[in-house]
């Protein structure tokens, strides 16, 4: 609801001020003549034509309104840019460090999962064996009596190491042969394709499949079988090298996942601060002042009466 506070400025007052002045320098209203009703008319003429000045182009005697749909924009584009433009320079800071210190969040914790993820993909590529994963194949495999596998045919071309654990020297030759063999109805746990590059799933595999890729870490054996949940949290048959890789997989996920925070607090920051500058670009509108006349009858006359009038 509006309240409207009027300074009025009464005429009588004006003429009785100017009839006890006794300077003779013009003033805002006209020359001074000496002759009361005559400064008087002045007075009247001056005040008149700043009236119809003020009926001809309102806009002239108000502060300018501010567009709430621009505020909500630039809010939205960049959070406090709405609030300082409808003058709430605090709340426009405010708006600007939160979106500051989230793009800082993100970006900080991004970074610090790329270099875990570097830490990480270089202890498999020294731990962890393609080269033994399909060895450990051929030994599930040979002896099976699995039908139309080629029994001796890679006998000349193994080797064992100091595990005793048999190692195809040519294995990328017999990765093409081994595969199409290294199903789950011929070895237990096997239900996984390993990619043929190093890829996110490459990695994310050899720890999450212990069952199928668990027998390739360095310290493993070919004759046991590794199982357990990836994470470690159920973890019952794990080598050593498998489970640190496990917890260094899972510090660089969890990088990732702070940084995602900081990429929902920027979200809900121009969320929040694009409404906020709706309201707020209202609440300036409507404390806007403006120039207000009224004729009224004063002691029997009407008299010109002029004030500021406040909204909010």
């Amino acid at each position: 609801m509006s309240r409207y506070f009027i300074f009025s400025l009464v005429l009588m007052m004006c003429f009785a001020a100017m009839a006890q002045s006794q300077t003779t320098e013009p003033d805002a209203f006209g020359e001074d003549t000496g002759d009361v009703l005559l400064n008087r008319q002045q007075l009247l003429t001056a005040l008149q034509v700043n009236l119809d000045e003020q009926a001809q182009d309102p806009e002239n005697f108000s502060a300018p309104q501010k567009s709430i749909g621009k505020a909500v924009l630039f809010s939205a584009a960049v959070p406090g840019a709405g609030q300082l433009y409808a003058g709430s320079y605090l709340k426009s800071a405010l708006f600007l460090a939160a979106e500051a210190t989230a793009w800082v969040i993100n970006i900080s914790y991004n970074n610090k999962g790329d270099d875990q993820t570097r830490v990480f993909e270089n202890y498999a590529n020294t731990n962890w064996s393609e080269q033994r994963y399909w060895s450990f194949v051929y030994s599930e495999l040979n002896g099976k009596g699995v039908a139309g596998f080629p029994d001796g045919k890679y006998d000349a071309d193994i080797v064992k190491d100091d595990f005793e654990r048999e190692i195809i020297i040519n294995w990328e030759d017999a990765e093409r042969d081994l595969e199409q063999f290294a199903a789950t109805q011929y070895i237990i746990g096997f239900s996984h394709h390993l990619p043929e590059t190093k890829t996110q799933q490459y990695y994310e595999m050899i720890g999450k499949y212990p069952e199928q890729f668990g027998n390739a870490w360095a310290d493993a054996k070919f004759n046991t079988r590794y199982s357990g949940s990836y994470g470690g949290a159920t973890a019952s048959n794990l080598t050593a090298m498998l489970e640190e890789y496990v917890v260094l997989r899972s510090d660089a996920n969890r990088f990732y996942d702070q940084a995602g925070i900081g990429s929902m607090i920027a979200l809900v920051n121009h969320l929040v601060s694009a409404i906020d500058a709706g309201f707020t670009t209202r609440g300036f509108n409507r404390k806007q002042m403006r120039l207000t006349y009224r004729n009224r009858r004063f002691v029997g006359n009407y008299v010109n009466m002029f004030g500021l009038s406040m909204a909010f």
